[in-house]
């Protein structure tokens, strides 16, 4: 009954038409804002383009993407016989890492660097190419410099021929190589020579998989690769 009294007289109550305070807990709270942040890095190496049905190189194939020369090998739709295989285990493996890492520390006096370089360069070259680098190196005078020799390289393809069926590949190359000693002596300088190169496959003992090696520096189309593979312990 109070209640009803007090409504009668007072009326219907009434509400105000401002906001709630909000509650100061429940406000966000803004990010702050941060600006120049460096772009992060990606080490993800760039995919080549699709192959293209003409003889040229894809267009957006660089020399950077692709060793010297190796770039018209991308289309399989002209060369089916592995030539882009073949001429990335020459510049690549055989000349630019093996080769380079002979002339750089195949003289030196630290064990450790020299015996790595020497043991990759022999998976990579044999007979005549082999012997003749390790004769080369074996007058130069040792070195005790850790960083071994300076080596100054340029190496591209010019022609690849592939017989997959005898295990083996001719190679023309245009190259350069410079090799100094720490103290400034020249050691080697073969500047612009085009070389011709023959190369058999096999799998050696120990590797999971087949490799390219260099087994003449002459063009050998005639090489018996099955016959070198088993005369060296090699699986054709």
């Amino acid at each position: 009954l109070t209640c009803l009294a007090l409504y009668a007289c007072l009326g219907p109550p009434t509400f105000s038409d401002s906001k709630p305070e909000s509650n100061p807990l429940a406000t966000k709270i803004a990010s702050p804002t941060i600006t120049n942040m460096p772009t992060p890095m990606t080490t993800e190496m760039p995919s080549p383009s699709p192959v293209e049905t003409t003889n040229s190189a894809p267009a957006s194939t660089t020399e950077r993407q692709v060793p010297a020369g190796c770039s018209i090998y991308f289309n399989t739709a002209t060369y089916q016989n592995n030539e882009y295989e073949v001429c990335t285990a020459y510049v690549v493996n055989a000349a630019e890492v093996a080769l380079q890492g002979m002339y750089k520390f195949g003289n030196n006096s630290f064990d450790i660097p020299a015996q790595a370089a020497r043991h990759h360069f022999e998976t990579r070259f044999w007979g005549e190419p082999r012997q003749s680098v390790e004769n080369e190196v074996a007058t130069w005078p040792e070195t005790d410099r850790v960083l071994g020799n300076s080596v100054e390289e340029s190496v591209s393809a010019i022609s690849v021929t592939v017989d997959l069926q005898d295990n083996r590949a001719l190679l023309s190359t245009e190259e350069s190589w410079k090799v100094t000693a720490p103290d400034g002596t020249v050691l080697h300088d073969d500047q612009l020579h085009v070389k011709d190169i023959t190369m058999c496959s096999g799998k050696l003992p120990g590797h999971p998989l087949h490799e390219w090696m260099v087994v003449s520096r002459s063009r050998l189309p005639d090489f018996d690769c099955t016959g070198f593979d088993r005369a060296n312990g090699i699986e054709p």
